[in-house]
């Protein structure tokens, strides 16, 4: 019977069980298991021992794993050996072994096209735009803008760089490099500024899943277009501010969870990623636009 399982710490509220469970229902892969394993930073290495020995056919990973795992794989597809963040692994044959991929690149790039509208000429490319964090989510998402930006340009479209808040320079630095040209840093105090000031902002801290709110969020202006990637009832703070401040966007995680695990899907399984997108927005309710 294969098993997939989701590994992170903490682990307490993920979808992906239900996600991955729709997929595969939609795909008729009978017997397919996906578990939700709570894995501390000790076990990350043991659990990935799993999938190499074929305990698990794959797994997805969540904060604190994805820059830690990459030291511990074989093989890096494109973008992860870049970014040095994975969220997807499994077994290939062969010498190629374990292998990861950052499938958070093409989720973060569906939502920024699609929920906050992005993608073509309904923005006008102005800015200022902001990005909120440093992890490994930030990396795939500084990477998704820079892709945005080149299909912009290559459509004779503008596009603002993009700022990066973080608590640590050096950190705010490394995600920067990969958010294309003009990108800036901004240290931790000066956040709140940003924020008020921004035309597009993605939050990708673990702020707002903790239910607290992230600095400037009570002073965001009219028209921002705002993009959390937590999820969950506990994580709408910003997303409300966002609409009491008449934005003209504002959406949580839940649609980059359903694309990038879409992708993850079909790398662990060859489901194609369409159908596997289909099923997961219905399975967690994900609302218009849902088309890939």
């Amino acid at each position: 019977m294969p098993v997939a399982a989701v590994l992170g710490w903490p682990l307490a509220h993920t979808l992906s069980p239900r996600l991955h469970q729709a997929a595969y229902r939609a795909a008729n892969l009978r017997g397919w298991r996906y578990l939700a394993r709570p894995t501390p930073p000790e076990g990350l290495a043991a659990a990935l021992q799993e999938v190499r020995a074929g305990a698990l056919v794959g797994v997805n990973l969540t904060t604190p794993h994805k820059q830690a795992a990459v030291a511990l794989l074989d093989t890096l597809e494109p973008p992860a050996d870049a970014l040095g963040a994975v969220n997807t692994v499994w077994r290939a044959e062969g010498p190629t072994g374990l292998v990861g991929a950052n499938t958070d690149v093409p989720g973060a790039l569906w939502a920024l096209r699609r929920q906050l509208g992005l993608a073509g000429d309904g923005w006008d490319g102005g800015g200022p735009a902001l990005l909120i964090g440093t992890g490994g989510v930030a990396l795939a998402v500084a990477l998704a803008w820079a892709r945005l930006a080149e299909a912009r340009r290559v459509s004779g479209l503008e596009t603002c760089p993009l700022t990066v808040a973080g608590r640590s320079a050096e950190r705010a630095a490394r995600v920067a490099a990969h958010a294309g040209p003009g990108a800036m840093t901004i240290g931790w105090p000066e956040t709140a500024g940003a924020v008020a000031a921004a035309a597009v902002m993605v939050q990708a801290t673990t702020l707002t899943a903790r239910g607290a709110p992230i600095p400037g969020q009570d002073r965001l202006r009219p028209g921002v277009r705002v993009l959390d990637l937590n999820y969950g009832p506990s994580s709408q703070g910003l997303v409300g501010a966002a609409r009491r401040a008449a934005a003209a966007a504002a959406a949580d995680g839940l649609g980059m969870l359903c694309a990038q695990a879409a992708e993850a899907v079909t790398r662990m399984t060859g489901v194609p990623a369409d159908l596997a997108f289909t099923a997961m927005a219905a399975a967690v309710g994900l609302k218009a636009p849902v088309s890939r």
